[in-house]
Parts: structure tokens; C-alpha cells; sequence
């Protein structure tokens, strides 16, 4: 149920998505209106039911409001004239998720060793201070 006048411009999943776009439309001076937030706020599955909270802003503002959340990198943005869903750009769906990254992790024996290592080591300056000591005039 839009207002008369005015055009939904994003359609953001979560509460607090929604609330920073809306504070950071109001501070550029965007006057913008936030609907089904608190129904939203009350379940993650009436949040899913209802589609999340709609973003809504004057039909004159819209190019402006649309242009400030891209440039802030806020999900949901619809890139039509008014369109209910967002619509995501063909780069976004279209490319490859990035690889995986690959963790090689030492073998177990050579992590031994350094332990080891590390182990004698200590010992053996452990040893050298206690001659030393018993050694003194």
C-alpha cells in the first residue's frame, strides 16, 4: 500500500538496513518514508512473508534517493521507476562466485619438529644459566 506521490525505492530485508538507508536519505535532505518496518522487526518469517521493508520516497526525489544508496553500496536498490522487487544488475547474478581459498597447513611432523626444536632449545639455555650460576666465585 504505496502512498499517493510516492515510489518504493528499495525493498530492504532487515530492520536496521532499512533504518540506515532511511537516516541516510533524511540527511541529505531526501525526505523518505519506511513501511511494514515494525511488522518486519517482529519475526525473521513474517519478515520473509511480507517481503522485508519497503523504502519509499517522492516520485521527484527518486532518481536522487536511488543514485545516494548505490553510491553507498545499500542492498535492495530497485533500478527501475518504481518497480516492487529489486531488480539485481546482469553483473551481479551472472558472474561466477570467487574461488575458495586453499589453506595448506604444514605436516604434522614438521610442526613436531619446530615444537621440538624449540623445546631443546630452552632446555639447553635453562642448563647453561645453571652451570653458569654454579660455576660463580
Amino acid at each position: 500500500m504505496a502512498r499517493d506521490g510516492y515510489v518504493p525505492l528499495a525493498t530492504l530485508l532487515t530492520p536496521e538496513e532499512a533504518g540506515l538507508a532511511h537516516q541516510l536519505l533524511v540527511e541529505a535532505g531526501v525526505e523518505a518514508v519506511l513501511e511494514d518496518q515494525a511488522l518486519s522487526a517482529v519475526d525473521p518469517l513474517v519478515r520473509l512473508a511480507i517481503g522485508g521493508t519497503k523504502l519509499l520516497v517522492p516520485e521527484a526525489d527518486a532518481a536522487r534517493a536511488r543514485d545516494l544508496l548505490e553510491a553507498a553500496g545499500a542492498p535492495g536498490v530497485t533500478r527501475g521507476g518504481g518497480a516492487d522487487q529489486p531488480v539485481p544488475a546482469e553483473e551481479e547474478w551472472s558472474r561466477s562466485p570467487p574461488p575458495e581459498e586453499v589453506v595448506v597447513e604444514p605436516p604434522r611432523w614438521l610442526r613436531s619438529t619446530a615444537f621440538l626444536a624449540a623445546a631443546v632449545a630452552f632446555v639447553l639455555v635453562l642448563i647453561s644459566g645453571l652451570l653458569a650460576l654454579m660455576h660463580r666465585p
